[in-house]
């Protein structure tokens, strides 16, 4: 399965989408506080497959409403192997990550090379567990 996000930068809207090895969409997930118009008009726009998504991520640009990653493993242990800074027990980490939604799942993934970037200045990593239940991403 390929795993795809797409939040629209104004209202924090997510969307997750999974395709199958033949490109069908089987698991459209939203998340966050939409309205039954807002589900509407995306249901009219759902991508045809992931040639289609791929696209989206190519010829996005940064100043578009919605932007789209792709992502393909969002277990503990992708999040753990990124996270730059292993401190703090695992268990405790592990399960402040297995309460997330997928998406935050995958936020919270694609967010930690950002983090990186803002943490070159010298201040201090989030201990895992913290990013995670504070939500650093959002």
């Amino acid at each position: 399965m390929r795993k795809f996000i797409a939040k629209h930068q104004i209202t924090g809207l997510k969307i997750t989408f999974q395709f199958d090895l033949n490109e069908v969409l089987r698991i459209m997930e939203v998340d966050g506080d939409w309205t039954p118009e807002q589900v509407k008009k995306i249901l009219a726009k759902v991508p045809t497959g992931t040639t289609e998504m791929l696209e989206a991520i190519k010829y996005q640009k940064k100043e578009s409403a919605w932007i789209f990653s792709e992502i393909s493993d969002i277990s503990f242990a992708a999040f753990h192997k990124r996270y730059p800074r292993k401190v703090g027990l695992k268990e405790i980490t592990e399960k402040a990550y297995n309460k997330l939604s997928e998406a935050d799942k995958m936020e919270a993934i694609l967010y930690i090379a950002e983090l990186i970037k803002l943490k070159n200045d010298g201040t201090a990593f989030p201990y895992p567990a913290t990013y995670l239940n504070k939500k650093y991403w959002k």
